[in-house]
């Protein structure tokens, strides 16, 4: 408790508490990232990151939603409630890296904007399976930033409990988004049995938990009824009451704690002032009734807090008569104090005080079975994350043998095709043995296309320095601006195309670079958003064709036209084109015709 607002401080337990999140956390990371790169070694270093961040933030996010239910089903979890806010923090951490790792990876570098990349590169609403899911995970993120920024209690208490409290009521929606956003992303394209059985699991539980919780609040919220007495209820009997415990009722829609203490009766309202925590459950200590939360106290026969503090609860007038206690249903305001109803003026017998352990969150140290079970608590979920990161690690469907020869660029020499795509036709001596075709495609860095970077070298022979990524016996190279220079040497002759006549194909639309080894994975409805910023950027679009035996096209319009403005909304999913193949080689180009980009369905 605090009179003033201060900058947050750390006692010695949570500091303990937060050393354990931090170490599980890393541990964690640690574990999934280290799998994935053991089994996949053909997965990028970002994606895994972006994986393992995603994973552990959903995954903190049940334990952040599983705590509430667990305290109203079993106190002994009260300790997990009282740092909550900590855990729902460093779930935001964990999300806005999950989100800026991707939003860079997807979004950065393109002809956008990235936030405008985020809102405007898939605007499928429309369509289920094609739904935009970023953008769920964006909003999710948004409102865990606010939950986050607005933790301390300088804003509980300027926004009032009523309003903080709804405000914070937003992680529902929050977790919602965030199912939607798993459901409608990941799983379309990963159809991993484990990673949805992880999710309905997950999602189970947090409704078990809470639909438990509900049932047992419920039975608890029978109002009392029968005949008054002047005015007032009988609530039941002294020995029912724990010394320096209390016994909740509700009068009206209200809950009233009826609290016993040195042969006196108390009773005030139910609801503490800091987060409506449940002030029945609490425990009269140092003469003050303490909540069970978080430790705020008030003065059992006034409902106000020990100066300086000032946070008040209302008061209801009690009596005792023939051991019954009887208390008036209409609440005084805000604290009023009552004089206590004496026990000594009745046959009850004295009260035993409850020896249960009780936990005050701003004492030290933790009551000593108490604490042993919150150190069991933490090492079993220490252990239980630990597993289910290695499970959705080893989960991942299996990357493709892409290869991006990121931070090793070297020098090519050949001859130089400026359209219908940039080729370089490489010289023997500098052809990678992976790469069976002797035409490496070229792209400039990030996510734009080298069109412009090769028109005026077209059909000299060159030599230029980049990078290359190769895939599938196919090559490209990631041209490094103003390398390119004349080049003396032998050269390979540029092929002649030649045009092999109209047809109909299927298949999907992917960016080139990406599924050659850029990013893997480089295709799925994941990659979309980054392929539709490559071809917005000039990247030369690959048809990946459908079948066992389906031959990939690069794609271009009429002529040899750049096409990629006319495909962006048909980018991962199947379709069906019509036009004319011309090879290059071995290289297939496919010029489509004017609107003959059509959406194939399942079956046809």
């Amino acid at each position: 408790m605090s009179a003033g607002y201060v900058a947050v401080g750390w006692s010695g337990r949570k500091k303990r508490y937060d050393a354990v999140l931090g170490v599980g956390v890393a541990l964690y990371l640690a574990a999934f990232v280290g799998l994935g790169a053991w089994l996949f070694p053909e997965a990028t270093a970002e994606t895994l990151l972006i994986r393992a961040f995603g994973t552990a933030a959903f995954l903190l996010l049940h334990v952040v939603l599983a705590i509430g239910p667990l305290c109203r089903l079993d106190p002994r979890f009260l300790p997990l409630l009282y740092n909550r806010r900590h855990l729902g923090v460093l779930t935001f951490i964990l999300g806005l890296a999950h989100g800026t790792f991707a939003l860079i990876q997807f979004h950065a570098g393109g002809d956008a904007n990235p936030f405008i990349s985020l809102l405007t590169s898939n605007g499928r609403w429309n369509s289920l399976a094609d739904f935009p899911f970023q953008q769920l995970g964006a909003a999710a993120l948004g409102i865990l930033f606010l939950m986050a920024a607005t933790s301390h209690d300088f804003w509980l208490a300027n926004l009032s409990p009523r309003v903080w409290k709804t405000l914070h009521m937003g992680v529902y929606l929050a977790y919602a988004l965030l199912v939607m956003h798993v459901a409608l992303g990941a799983l379309q394209d990963e159809r991993s049995p484990w990673l949805a059985g992880s999710l309905g699991l997950g999602i189970a539980t947090i409704l078990g938990l809470h639909l438990a919780a509900a049932v047992r609040e419920k039975r608890r919220d029978r109002p009392l009824a029968g005949p008054s007495l002047d005015g007032f209820l009988d609530v039941g009997a002294v020995a029912e009451i724990p010394e320096k415990r209390a016994k909740v009722v509700v009068l009206g829609a209200e809950r009233v704690a009826i609290f016993r203490y040195d042969g006196k009766i108390s009773a005030l309202s139910n609801v503490c002032r800091h987060q409506n925590g449940p002030l029945g459950e609490g425990k009269i200590v140092d003469g003050c009734i303490t909540c069970p939360w978080h430790g705020y106290q008030y003065l059992p026969d006034s409902g106000s807090s020990p100066p300086p503090f000032q946070e008040k609860v209302e008061t209801y007038r009690v009596a005792v008569r023939d051991g019954r206690v009887l208390v008036h249903p209409q609440a005084l305001p805000p604290g009023t104090r009552v004089e206590p109803a004496r026990i000594a003026d009745s046959a009850a017998p004295d009260g035993a005080e409850d020896a249960s352990e009780f936990f005050i969150g701003w004492q030290e140290p933790l009551p000593p079975r108490l604490g042993r079970r919150i150190r069991a608590v933490a090492a079993a979920g220490v252990v239980l994350a630990l597993g289910v990161g290695l499970l959705l690690a080893a989960a991942q469907k299996p990357f493709a043998p892409a290869v991006f020869e990121y931070g090793r660029p070297r020098f090519f020499t050949g001859r130089l095709q400026a359209s219908p795509i940039p080729i370089l036709w490489v010289s023997p001596p500098d052809r990678h043995p992976d790469v069976a075709s002797a035409g490496y495609a070229l792209a400039a860095p990030a996510k734009h296309g080298a069109a412009g970077l090769a028109a005026p070298w077209a059909g000299r022979a060159v030599r230029l320095r980049g990078t290359l990524i190769r895939r599938a016996g196919r090559g490209m190279i990631e041209v490094e601006p103003g390398s390119i220079e004349p080049w003396r040497g032998s050269a390979p002759p540029l092929p002649a195309g030649q045009r092999l006549g109209p047809a109909t194909v299927d298949g999907v639309i992917a960016d080139s670079k990406c599924w050659l080894g850029a990013m893997s994975p480089g295709e799925g409805k994941i990659h979309r958003d980054c392929a539709v910023r490559c071809l917005s950027g000039g990247l030369p679009p690959l048809l990946l064709g459908a079948g066992p035996e389906g031959k990939n096209f690069w794609l271009t319009g009429p002529g040899g036209r750049a096409i990629g403005a006319r495909i962006l909304d048909r980018v991962a999913e199947p379709v069906r084109l019509r036009g004319e193949v011309v090879r290059f080689d071995d290289q297939l180009v496919f010029e489509v015709e004017s609107d003959a980009v059509v959406r194939r369905e399942p079956g046809r």
